[in-house]
């Protein structure tokens, strides 16, 4: 009888420490790449970019901890539109990470020779993820920023470079961003985005983010700090704080 209590005891014990729930994941990193945009939602499987720019040798700021938290993991880009702040790290990403691929890539400016090399390094396409995110293209746009691609993910917003006027349509039309927490600021904090029509559709905002720098670009605007104080939200700068890691 002691016999098969001990092996019973010892078959439930194996299967507990076999079933035991693995360590999740779920984490925000904006990296400080000067004057771009390169944000990654870590998670236990996967690496979800939105964007991935900067300036020319910002990758070997951010290459030690990227490695370290997405280096075994699906790597997958999405990308809001093709200006250099946006994407000039791309090359660095698919050296660096084997398993990288698209979720979302922009049509408007794919003309460039400097996106023409990016698209020449035959990065796959995604298979289906199980993280599901909400996205918002404009159907025209006279440039690169008014065609930016709108991101939404677990109630965070990253616009782009879209401008104030898109703002007015996207703001309306994609009902979801009203329950936003942490908005990335759009064009780096310029004054054409992030405009007071925006503000006013985010009613739950505790936070914003900028990926900027001040200092050479003069990015945050006053116009756009003033506007972010007018709805007490406070603001976080790369060029201050670094990387910034949120959850």
């Amino acid at each position: 009888m002691n016999l098969q209590f001990i092996v019973i005891f010892l078959i439930v014990l194996f299967k507990m420490k076999y079933a035991e729930t693995p360590h999740y994941i779920n984490s925000w990193v904006v990296w400080n790449v000067g004057q771009g945009q390169w944000v990654t939602h870590v998670l236990s499987d996967e690496c979800i970019h939105y964007d991935a720019g900067g300036e020319f040798g910002s990758f070997n700021s951010v290459k030690k901890s990227l490695l370290f938290h997405c280096g075994k993991k699906v790597n997958l880009i999405n990308l809001s539109h093709w200006d250099y702040d946006h994407f000039l790290n791309i090359p660095s990403l698919a050296r660096s990470l084997p398993r990288l691929c698209w979720q979302h890539k922009p049509e408007f400016g794919s003309y460039k020779k400097a996106v023409v090399k990016i698209l020449d390094l035959n990065i796959p396409d995604c298979k289906p993820s199980f993280h599901y995110f909400y996205s918002w293209t404009p159907q025209e746009g006279r440039d690169t920023n008014a065609s930016s691609t709108i991101f939404y993910d677990e109630k965070v917003l990253l616009t782009g470079d879209s401008t104030t006027q898109q703002e007015k349509i996207w703001s309306k039309e994609f009902k979801i961003i009203n329950q936003s927490k942490v908005l990335l600021l759009g064009h780096h904090g310029s004054r054409t985005s992030t405009g007071k029509n925006l503000l006013q559709q985010l009613p739950k905002l505790n936070l914003a983010i900028a990926s900027a720098r001040f200092a050479k670009y003069r990015h945050p605007h006053k116009d756009t700090l003033k506007r972010l104080n007018e709805f007490n939200v406070p603001i976080l700068k790369t060029e201050n704080w670094g990387h910034i890691w949120f959850y």
